[in-house]
């Protein structure tokens, strides 16, 4: 699952690595665009609310896409992402770090959480927290903003990942 996929990068290299990504964005342009440049994704229009079913993915890739999503709304949107998840499944998130909530220079909606309050959420979701890094980077709009990143398996902490 590349949810959230942008212009569908992360889903190109799945692709590349012989993986069958399901590419989702709420975004009609960045669809176009995804599929534009890596045809054999498949690149679909799809929000966090469409992701539903249980254990269809052996991973996950939500990198700087949930930050877009309403705060209240973060725990019901992990924990679609968990059951989606197969048992043993891995999945990485990114998220800009801080507190509250704020619109960027271009109007987009920031949803700004540190990554102790993410990794309480993901554990409440029943993801196991796996490995954290912070660091700071140029975003689209231009501004140099802190984030974090935080790879988790669906499951205790004593479950195998799934066999690649």
């Amino acid at each position: 699952l590349d949810l959230g996929c942008g212009p569908g990068t992360a889903s190109g290299f799945m692709l590349a690595a012989g993986h069958r990504p399901d590419a989702l964005d709420a975004s009609a342009g960045m669809v176009a665009l995804a599929n534009d440049r890596y045809p054999g994704i498949g690149a679909h229009i799809a929000t966090f609310d469409d992701v539903t079913g249980t254990a269809l993915y052996d991973a996950a890739w939500v990198a700087f896409s949930l930050l877009h999503a309403p705060r209240a709304d973060l725990p019901r949107y992990l924990g679609a992402i968990a059951t989606a998840l197969r048992p043993g499944g891995l999945a990485y998130f990114a998220m800009k770090t801080g507190n509250g909530a704020a619109r960027d220079g271009i109007g987009r909606l920031y949803t700004y959480v540190t990554p102790a309050t993410f990794t309480a959420l993901l554990a409440a979701a029943g993801l196991t927290p796996l490995g954290l890094r912070e660091d700071a980077e140029r975003g689209l709009a231009g501004s140099v903003d802190p984030y974090f990143a935080v790879t988790a398996r669906r499951g205790p902490p004593t479950e195998s990942p799934p066999d690649a």
